[in-house]
Formats: C-alpha cells, sequence, structure tokens
C-alpha cells in the first residue's frame, strides 16, 4: 500500500545552499521566460532584417514558444526585383544563459513551403550579439539544406538546389551600412540548375542549363573575392574569378568578374542571336562581366 506522502528519492530532495541555489536558478529562468520582451525583440529582428537586406519583411502572425523561442507563420519577402517569396515558417530560440549574462543568442531555422516532411528547403543557424539591443559585434552563421532557387529566385531561376554555409562578422555601431562592411565567407553547391533569359545591359542571356555549380566567396570590408565559381552542363561549362563589391540594397551590389566559358552544342545555337562572335562548341571564349548584378554588361 502507497503512504502518503510519497517518499521522494534522496536525489531529489533539497539539501543545503546547492539545493536552494539550484532550485533559485529555476524559479529565475521561468520568471526570465514569462517576463522576456518578446515582443520589442521580434519587431527590433524583423526591422534589422529589411534595413540589412533592402527588402520588405512582413509576418502575418508570431507567438512565443518553449523553451524561449519567437515563431513567425506566413512569412513573405518582398522586394523591386525578387518579386514576392513565401517562407512558411520562422523560429528563433533565444539563449537562456546568455540572456543572464547580458548577450543575445538566437538560434534560428527557416522552412520553405512543401519540403518540411524530407527536412530540406531549410536554413539553420545563429545570431550572436554583445546585446538585446544588436548593437556591437555581430556574427551570423548559416547553414541551407536543399533550398529551392526556383522559390526565391523567380523569374529568373526555373529549377535548382542550393546547399551551402555562410558566415559573417561586423561592428553594428558603424551605423546603417555595418553589416555590409563585416567580413565573412560563403561556400554553396548548386545542382540541376535552369536559368531563364536574363536581360543584361543591351543584350540578353539566352536560358542555361547546368548539372553542377560550386562557389566560394571571402568578404572583407564591402568586397568580396569570389575565390571559386565552376560549372558544367548540358550548355557547356565556364570558370569564373574576380571581385563584387557590396551595395545597398544588395541587388544593386557590383560585379567586376572575368568569366571563361567552353559552350555545348546547345548553348552554341541559343546564343546565335547575340551581338558576339559566333560560338563554337567546345572552344573556350573568355569576357568580361561587369556592374549591377541585375543589370551587368557583357564586354569581351
Amino acid at each position: 500500500m502507497t503512504t502518503w506522502p510519497i517518499p521522494w528519492p534522496e536525489t531529489l530532495k533539497l539539501k543545503g545552499p546547492l539545493g536552494w541555489g539550484m532550485a533559485s536558478l529555476a524559479c529565475f529562468i521561468v520568471f526570465l521566460f514569462l517576463t522576456f520582451p518578446y515582443g520589442p525583440l521580434q519587431n527590433r529582428l524583423l526591422s534589422e532584417l529589411t534595413r540589412a537586406s533592402g527588402w520588405e519583411v512582413r509576418a502575418v502572425d508570431w507567438s512565443v514558444g518553449l523553451p524561449m523561442a519567437i515563431e513567425w507563420r506566413d512569412v513573405v519577402l518582398a522586394g523591386p526585383t525578387i518579386g514576392v517569396i513565401p517562407v512558411e515558417a520562422v523560429r528563433t530560440t533565444v539563449g537562456v544563459f546568455q540572456a543572464l549574462l547580458g548577450r543575445l543568442v538566437l538560434d534560428y531555422a527557416v522552412q520553405l513551403p512543401g519540403a518540411a516532411q524530407t527536412g530540406d528547403g531549410r536554413a539553420t543557424g545563429s545570431l550572436t550579439t554583445a546585446s538585446w539591443s544588436l548593437r556591437g559585434p555581430v556574427v551570423v552563421k548559416g547553414h541551407l539544406q536543399q533550398m529551392d532557387l526556383a522559390a526565391v529566385l523567380k523569374p529568373y531561376v526555373t529549377r535548382g538546389t542550393v546547399q551551402g554555409d555562410f558566415m559573417h562578422r561586423w561592428d553594428s555601431a558603424q551605423g546603417n551600412n555595418a553589416a555590409l562592411k563585416g567580413e565573412g565567407t560563403v561556400k554553396i553547391e548548386i545542382k540541376d540548375l535552369v536559368v531563364e533569359r536574363i536581360a543584361t545591359g543591351t543584350s540578353t542571356i539566352p536560358s542555361l542549363t547546368f548539372g553542377h555549380i560550386q562557389a566560394a566567396l571571402a568578404c572583407r570590408d564591402a568586397a568580396c573575392e569570389v575565390t571559386e565559381l565552376k560549372g558544367d552542363g548540358a550548355d557547356g561549362s565556364f570558370t569564373a574569378q574576380g571581385h563584387v563589391t557590396l551595395r545597398q540594397p544588395l541587388q544593386q551590389s557590383l560585379l567586376d568578374l572575368t568569366v571563361t566559358v567552353v559552350p555545348g552544342a546547345g548553348f552554341a545555337q541559343k546564343a546565335a542571336g547575340l551581338s558576339l562572335p559566333p560560338f563554337q562548341p567546345g572552344t573556350p571564349l573568355t569576357f568580361k562581366l561587369v556592374g549591377p548584378i541585375m543589370t551587368a554588361r557583357v564586354a569581351l
């Protein structure tokens, strides 16, 4: 027969200063969860993302999750060149112990529509800053897991997936363009890419198909060196080297790339309408790609 009160195991009994200290810490964490300024923080995060990217960021709804998290639903990214990008859900988790020390550490997960069951279509990572006001050194790290490029780069891309990692660090006390003047690295891999016709200055690049693309950049003070950029597929292969100068908004960043293309038979036919010398399949051709990303000029 069970006796009352139920005898607690010795390991669960509070003994001396250590036990009461642990209980006090647990109560403080619960109090912090209940009183944490989630509303101002989520508003600040959305406004900072809008400022840094140059896009409009809207969330239909948000809520508080456990243990200490902010969850946005039906998020929309909108801009003059990217159109509207739907995002199924965004979740950020606040680091409890870092918050106790006055720092802000957020682990985030972004889910695109349609791929939640497989684990693809996700961007995960962390944001670390020295204060809750997002002032002071800021470090952003992330991993892209088979994200659908057609969902985020329409109408320029109709098919393709990207996977990779990035890291960027900056001192936000430097002003509105501080994020561009930081330093970081990007390394991505793109598979099964189909790019639609893109106007570049007075000419138009025909639609292109690539089975595999690798790219790596190292950035410092708004200048990014292209350390690796190569691809191959049905339309041929290419390599590129040069620099990208970051600007606000990001789609106005400047290209200065030297590109070497080894066209395949399919690309030679597609390029017949361009105001360039005829492309011979298998014969390398080198040209410059300069100017803003969305209106770059092609020069031999």
